[in-house]
């Protein structure tokens, strides 16, 4: 077996099938997954192994491996449960981080002017692949350090079952392309046996990884747009949500506000007329939870707290709120429904498995300085994570954090500083606005 017939059959297909596991391995398994992965590594290796070497023409040696890729492409979509633009994104983010590595310990081989021969394209016994040890360590280091750069710097912003979806198939298309074209350049520079053409060789193999680089922005640019896009969008009908959403619960509070009165003048005519005591005690202390009505001089910002103080009330958990209502008039019905429905949402959401003395929110609304200070207080009791500064909620991730999102989103609108902590087991969230807002 010549050092080529190795490299193709056996040490291209581990290459590839590492760097692909790096960016699929989050991926939607299937049935029986952990049968099917080896039978699926065992028939990549099985059909480079077939690849009969007909010819050493560049373009045929190009089309070699590019149909050892596609058969990994088909292998990865046998095996994971997501859709072939998902698959196939996956795969090209392997190829190319596999082919970056390739130039990488090429160039090192050139400038350390190792015979022409040795190498991965050397016609000689597949020993002679590796003729020293100080090449064994050249190529562990140049895979290696590209493999772990480009998982740190891309791998990781493919979330677990997270479908991948792009801004435009165009860059996507083209991202392939670059590679394409990167594989067929090297198969020809590779085939050129000029004496003294290293430094050419050298050249083109920079332009190459260069290439690579510039097809995995552009591949990942495009993800990262997309994505940005539909949380964006996400975000807005939230937003939508809560402007119809304020006018049902100002109807609602007035609706309560008029029965409450209308009871209360019942229960006082009773009275004059001798009726139970008792009974109409007991009427008016389950009464008095819906005449609890937050004053704050805003009356939008009246409506959501008044509205979440009886929610509260319900779930027994004790909201203490100190608000200066005056100081967020900047800020339109909508954007105040949104940004406190979500606080408070969540908050109630994070105490309501608490024991009862943990039960408890505290809001402050109040100018500081040339600033106006928003802060909310809770207890939490299953551990948090963050993830860009804000937290994820646990078990669903593909979806998480929209709530939280949505308070950046209004907090951005008024140019406002969002920092949240949690430590020792207490939830902080501050957001500072400049006094008056700059919507």
């Amino acid at each position: 077996m010549t050092q080529f017939e190795f490299y193709k059959s056996f040490q291209f297909v581990i290459e590839l099938l590492l760097a692909e596991a790096m960016f699929v391995f989050r991926f939607r398994r299937r049935r029986f997954f952990w049968l099917l992965l080896p039978a699926a590594v065992i028939l990549c290796f099985a059909f480079a192994w077939l690849m009969p070497v007909l010819s050493e023409n560049p373009f045929y040696i190009s089309c070699m491996f590019l149909l050892i890729f596609v058969f990994t492409v088909l292998m990865n979509k046998a095996v994971f449960r997501e859709s072939w633009l998902t698959v196939s994104f996956g795969c090209v983010a392997g190829y190319t981080t596999q082919h970056l590595a390739y130039e990488l310990y090429n160039i090192w081989l050139l400038a350390f002017q190792f015979p022409q021969d040795t190498g991965f394209y050397g016609s000689g016994a597949f020993v002679s692949v590796f003729p020293n040890l100080f090449a064994g360590i050249l190529y562990a280091c140049s895979y290696v350090a590209v493999y772990f750069v480009f998982f740190m710097v891309f791998s990781t912003r493919l979330r677990s079952r997270e479908a991948v979806k792009l801004k435009s198939a165009f860059i996507f298309v083209l991202a392939v392309s670059v590679l394409v074209v990167d594989i067929i350049l090297n198969a020809v520079v590779v085939s050129i046996r000029v004496s003294g053409a290293d430094t050419l060789k050298i050249i083109i193999g920079i332009y190459n990884i260069l290439c690579c680089i510039f097809s995995m922005i552009m591949q990942f640019n495009a993800f990262e747009h997309k994505k940005l896009e539909n949380e964006l969008g996400a975000v807005e009908l939230m937003w939508h949500q809560a402007s119809k959403q304020y006018e049902i619960s100002k109807e609602n509070i007035e609706l309560i506000n008029l029965k409450y009165h209308d009871l209360k003048h019942q229960i006082g005519r009773l009275r004059m007329g001798g009726g139970k005591e008792e009974a109409l005690g007991e009427i008016e202390e389950q009464l008095a939870i819906y005449g609890a009505h937050v004053k704050t001089g805003n009356d939008a910002l009246d409506v959501i707290l008044t509205e979440k103080s009886l929610l509260c009330a319900k779930s027994g958990i004790s909201a203490d709120i100190d608000a200066d209502g005056h100081s967020l008039d900047f800020m339109t019905n909508e954007d105040l429904y949104s940004l406190f429905g979500n606080m408070l949402d969540n908050a109630m959401a994070a105490v309501r498995g608490l024991e009862q003395d943990k039960r408890t929110i505290i809001l402050s609304i109040r100018p500081v300085g040339e600033m106006l200070l928003v802060r909310e207080i809770n207890y939490y009791g299953e551990p948090i994570e963050f993830e860009d500064g804000l937290p994820v909620t646990r078990g669903d991730r593909r979806f998480h954090g929209y709530g939280v999102r949505s308070i950046k989103y209004v907090c951005d609108r008024y140019e406002g500083d969002l920092t949240i902590t949690a430590q020792d087991g207490i939830f902080t969230m501050n957001i500072l606005f400049p006094r008056g807002g700059r919507a």
